[in-house]
Formats: C-alpha cells, sequence, structure tokens
C-alpha cells in the first residue's frame, strides 16, 4: 500500500521524443501506453501477447512479441512494469536504470503517476497516498472548476507573458507585475463568465506597466 512518505517531490515530465518502454501488454498497460503515445513518448511495448487496446495502437508504438529480458530497458527514459507477475514486475523494478514505474507493487517505483484533470493547457494531478476513492471524489469537484473559459484565459496569460517579457528583461519586474495582477477577485470574475472584463484589466495593466517601463531611468 502506498503511505504519504513514498513519493514527496512532485514533478512534470517532459517525455516527447523520448525512449519509453512497457513491459506487459494487458489493460493497464494499454492504459498507459495511451498516455505515454499523447505525451509525445516513443514507446515499445513488450509482452507475449497484447490485448485488442494495446493492437489498436501498434501504429503509434513498436509492439515486440517477447518475454521481459533485462536488455529489453536499455537507453529506456521511463519504464512501466505493467505485466500481470509481482516477479517479473520486482525483476524489471531492479534492473531499471532510470524511471520506473510498478504496477503491482508501487511501493517498489521510484515514480508514480497520479490522477489529472486536463483542459487546453491546464493540467492539475492528484495524489492522496493510497486513497483512490477519495482521489476520484477530489477529481470530479475539481473538474467543475476547470473549464474551457478558464484554459481560454490562461491561454491569453501566457501571450501576455510574452509581451511582458518584451517589455524589459527585468525578471524581478515581471515577477512583481504578474503577482500584483492575478489575484483572487480576478480568478472569480472568469469563473463567473467575465473572461472578456478580465482581460482588459490585465491588458489594462501590461499597458500600464509598459508605460512604466519606459518612463524609469536607464
Amino acid at each position: 500500500m502506498l503511505i504519504d512518505n513514498n513519493f514527496q517531490y512532485p514533478a512534470m515530465l517532459k517525455v516527447a521524443g523520448k525512449h519509453c518502454v512497457i513491459i506487459g501488454g494487458g489493460a493497464v498497460a494499454a492504459r498507459k501506453l495511451q498516455t505515454l503515445l499523447d505525451a509525445g513518448a516513443r514507446v515499445t511495448v513488450v509482452a507475449p501477447e497484447f490485448c485488442a487496446e494495446v493492437q489498436s495502437l501498434a501504429a503509434r508504438c513498436t509492439l515486440v512479441t517477447d518475454r521481459y529480458k533485462p536488455h529489453y530497458l536499455e537507453g529506456a527514459f521511463v519504464v512501466i512494469a505493467a505485466t500481470s507477475s509481482f516477479t517479473v514486475n520486482r525483476k524489471i523494478s531492479a534492473a531499471a536504470p532510470c524511471l520506473v514505474n510498478n504496477i503491482t507493487e508501487p511501493e517498489l517505483s521510484n515514480f508514480t503517476v497520479p490522477s489529472s484533470i486536463s483542459e487546453g493547457s491546464i493540467t492539475i494531478a492528484l495524489a492522496t497516498g493510497g486513497m483512490p476513492a477519495f482521489t476520484r471524489l477530489l477529481k470530479t469537484q475539481l473538474a467543475q472548476f476547470i473549464t474551457p473559459e478558464l484554459a481560454n484565459f490562461n491561454d491569453f496569460l501566457r501571450e501576455q507573458r510574452d509581451v511582458v517579457k518584451a517589455i524589459t528583461p527585468d525578471s524581478k519586474a515581471h515577477t512583481a507585475f504578474w503577482r500584483s495582477v492575478l489575484n483572487k477577485a480576478l480568478l472569480n470574475q472568469v469563473m463567473a463568465g467575465e473572461t472578456a472584463k478580465a482581460k482588459e484589466k490585465v491588458l489594462d495593466a501590461v499597458n500600464s506597466f509598459r508605460s512604466q517601463s519606459q518612463d524609469s531611468p536607464r
């Protein structure tokens, strides 16, 4: 059973173009394969046989019909031990020279994949230290707030971030600006469906920041 002390360092991985390996060809392997492919990874799946879901993704990955052998882990960035055998998954966890996720005994992993909510450019990861039922409940609740409008506003903010960076190279000024502009009142406005007004406030703040930066002594 997972305990809250096992995984204390949250991280988001960039796996696009990275070599990832899944050992196992069942339903869990299929779910892991889908998420890795969606993230742009180059995935090799090794198993004696593959379920229909894995086979349906064959054009996007490499399927190797074989039992686990240590050499399949060479050069991998991420390894998923997804066989139905505790013994085999333990061997994979012990041999993997990289990030490894063991589906049968998560405590033998050095990383875990949390439940997540995604909407556009916003992703929220959830972990409750081994309480999946509560994780699902929290996910359902939080999903009500991560709307397409909120994702759209985030995209707008990312565009304005580049504008602010172009005004001055001073990173401390950037930080101070965004801390002053982004507040709960602005977020509440977006959540209330007043996104246009919220964007106007940000644009006004950016224009004011530009004027102040131009007027400040060099």
